[in-house]
């Protein structure tokens, strides 16, 4: 049986599910998204199944599963009857599906390992190949640079991890200027950003005469809970004029720059429900963060400013845990 992280107790991942949820929450202002499909690896624990089910009722759901065994028990813990789980890879799935011209859909390729890159960025194209406008796509990836490798002589590590990347991507999705501080811990997510955009822009042209559909980045996101991971979500749609509604939509929704180049740094630590709650007696507030650094010196730092901004940031979807009685 293949290992299965327990996601659900990973606080930074379980952050950057709830943003997804809130995007979705702003964009049923102006598409149906209860009526869309939803299409993802919900592994034994379905968690993001649960919640887009349980927050905004859509009720059309498939879940991929590549191992047997955990196949046999996906089944077993199915939460709801509207969850179809296919014993597949993504790619023989990607492959054989057909999406009609009037059907809509929410795509969440959930991406672990790093080794896999260039089957996974395949699989992206071939998804977006697919898709209609009005489609959400989400995609994650292994951000961690040290999955491309270690070099016994420190001089020439950042060397070895690009000759690995450029191994793994094909050629034409990176830039002739590309170098080593590109695969260093803070770039190397934003050079991930910058090879799904060229993946994106190969497949999708904003040129109406050609191609009306066009990629809208909604937000991007990285964090880690161990390894530190990536994710992408975007809207295909065929028109800026629909893109200004979807702006407009998520206006109160910060965490979505459109932007390709700007992720969300979801940097929260593990903490305690005392410390959640005495946390957040202090916010929201202007003076919320220095009183927060003053009075939690265990957890924040005024030299390590990313962690308690980030807390300020999305304390309100950090999870809560509690110990159930069946």
């Amino acid at each position: 049986m293949a290992a299965q992280p327990f996601y659900h107790l990973r606080p930074n991942k379980s952050i950057d599910r709830n943003l997804f949820v809130q995007t979705l929450i702003g964009l049923s202002r102006e598409l149906p998204i209860s009526e869309y499909k939803y299409t993802g690896f919900g592994s034994y624990l379905f968690d993001d199944f649960k919640l887009l089910h349980d927050t905004l009722n859509i009720t059309t759901m498939i879940s991929l599963e590549k191992d047997e065994e955990d196949f046999q028990r996906a089944i077993f813990n199915l939460p709801y009857g509207c969850i179809d789980v296919k014993n597949t890879r993504s790619t023989q799935y990607l492959s054989d599906l057909e999406i009609d011209d009037d059907e809509h859909n929410i795509f969440w390729l959930d991406y672990e390992s790093p080794s896999e890159l260039g089957s996974q960025l395949a699989d992206y194209s071939t998804l977006l190949n697919l898709l209609n406008a009005g489609d959400i796509v989400r995609i994650t990836l292994n951000a961690n640079p040290d999955s491309l490798g270690k070099s016994d002589e420190p001089d020439k590590l950042q060397k070895v991890r690009l000759e690995k990347l450029k191994e793994r991507v094909p050629q034409k999705y990176i830039w002739p200027s590309i170098c080593d501080r590109d695969v260093t811990t803070k770039k190397y997510p934003l050079t991930l950003l910058r090879i799904l955009k060229a993946v994106t822009q190969e497949t999708l042209i904003d040129a109406p005469s050609i191609k009306p559909n066009f990629m809208l980045p909604l937000f991007s996101s990285v964090y880690a809970d161990g390894q530190q991971m990536l994710t992408f979500t975007g809207i295909i749609l065929d028109s800026h004029e629909k893109a200004d509604k979807v702006r407009e939509g998520l206006a109160n929704y910060p965490h979505n720059t459109f932007k390709w180049d700007a992720p969300c740094k979801i940097e929260i630590p593990a903490l305690s429900v005392r410390e959640v709650t005495e946390l957040n007696k202090l916010l929201p507030s202007l003076k919320g963060r220095q009183q927060l650094i003053e009075k939690f010196p265990f957890i924040f730092s005024e030299s390590d400013g990313q962690v308690v901004d980030s807390y300020i940031s999305y304390y309100k979807y950090y999870p809560h845990y509690h110990q159930i009685s069946f």
